[in-house]
């Protein structure tokens, strides 16, 4: 394929991925919001999300075991690709997505990058975590109130989980004899040639955990992804310069922990425990001080029902599976 199809093949693509994503949206009031921006905030803008998503690419090079590095143009094209895909697909598919574009263009078994994915996630969520530490000692919810307790308890939770995802993927990595048993053990009533198939995978996959062997590689990981989320966080507040928003200097950083952490519940949980959880979040964000906190910030809290989640979710999935089934 000369590169002239491939360009015209991407900019289709990228109309139709921004069609997708933009066509609900309602052009007039865009541009009226446009018209009172400042454009030179905006430029900064996509400067910074460039270079955030540039050191995203960078760092995944660090995650991979390879004799050579890997350059920067695939790992960054993946990782355009990757989280296009996301803007589009539901549930984050874009991951499988992009270690799909990766090894497609470098060779690499896509179950050895997709390894390397897993362990970028683990890492996201501990730097978030961290990050979130920070928020609240530059700006600490209320002791003693429901919102405080809230976010302490939700806080703790996600210690848990990312510790558990963790001690997971090491046990793979340092116990790769007891992970393939319990592999061949579950993949054992699937026919010869797919259980092999199954088992090679994850030979691979485990190699893509390699990182955690290499305790100077694994801290200069985690310094690259708080340099990127801190970019991040800095283009969530040149956005807000850029339309007028008046808002303290660490407001980026506290939206940034918020944006990127919600609260689910499994499938099956009783309706009780639903209503109740929904009752506590409605009254945290009901709370006075969490309001004035919020308007600070240049946020408006809006709490709803789980119902009404529930009818926003069914919409969503009824939108995308239409994109799932045409792909």
């Amino acid at each position: 394929m000369s590169r002239r199809v491939q360009l015209a093949v991407g900019l289709v693509v990228s109309a139709v991925g921004l069609w997708f994503s933009m066509h609900d949206v309602k052009l007039a009031e865009v541009l009226a919001a446009l018209r009172q921006a400042n454009w030179l905030g905006f430029a900064a803008l996509i400067a910074l999300t460039l270079l955030g998503f540039w050191l995203r690419a960078f760092r995944w090079r660090w995650l991979l075991t390879t004799p050579q590095p890997i350059g920067l143009t695939p790992l960054y094209s993946a990782t355009m690709i990757g989280f296009m895909a996301n803007n589009v697909l539901p549930l984050r598919l874009g991951e499988f997505v992009r270690a799909w574009a990766l090894g497609r263009s470098t060779g690499l078994p896509k179950s050895n990058v997709l390894a390397t994915v897993v362990v970028e996630r683990v890492i996201d969520m501990l730097t978030l975590i961290g990050i979130f530490g920070i928020a609240m000692v530059v700006h600490p919810i209320g002791a003693g109130t429901e919102a405080g307790d809230l976010v302490r308890k939700g806080a703790g939770v996600m210690v848990i989980a990312s510790l558990g995802m963790t001690l997971f993927v090491v046990l793979l990595e340092r116990q790769p004899k007891l992970a393939h048993a319990i592999v061949r053990r579950v993949a054992a009533p699937l026919p010869e040639r797919v259980r092999d198939r199954v088992v090679g995978a994850l030979d691979h996959f485990v190699e893509g955990l390699a990182l955690f062997r290499d305790l100077p590689r694994l801290l200069w990981v985690f310094l690259l992804s708080f340099v990127m989320f801190g970019v991040f966080a800095l283009c969530l507040t040149v956005s807000m310069w850029a339309f007028g928003m008046s808002a303290e200097w660490y407001a980026g950083l506290v939206m940034l922990v918020i944006t990127a952490i919600g609260i689910m519940v499994p499938a099956g949980t009783s309706a009780a425990i639903v209503e109740r959880l929904g009752k506590e979040m409605r009254n945290a964000l009901a709370d006075a001080e969490v309001v004035r906190l919020a308007r600070t910030q240049g946020l408006i809290a809006a709490p709803s029902s789980a119902q009404d989640f529930a009818v926003m979710i069914k919409a969503d999935y009824e939108k995308w599976k239409k994109v799932i089934g045409r792909g």
